[in-house]
């Protein structure tokens, strides 16, 4: 599991760059700024034809592997409680 949070991590900071890119180019383009340049930087034709494929994918892979682990985690807090529960409190 510890792999999978590295993972997680990493690509997640990969991934920062390009979206922040699409957001603000998609803001722009929304707004009329720049039109030309806007929709060629949002679309990626300038940067890389398939860049776009690339940061879906993970972004696929990041929202399954952050449902793993949040589940993982659920799981873990509710096993936690239950014993918890099951287990009298010693008198002090």
């Amino acid at each position: 599991m510890i792999q999978l949070r590295k993972l997680h991590l990493i690509i997640g900071f990969v991934l920062v760059p390009f979206l922040f890119i699409q957001a603000v180019t998609g803001f722009a383009q929304v707004l009329g700024m720049f039109p030309s340049l806007a929709v060629r930087l949002h679309s990626w034709h300038v940067i890389f034809r398939y860049l776009g494929l690339v940061v879906a994918t993970g972004l696929a892979f990041l929202a399954v592997s952050g449902c793993i682990l949040y589940l993982t985690m659920r799981i873990q807090q509710a096993k936690r409680r239950a014993k918890a529960k099951a287990t009298p409190a010693k008198p002090a």
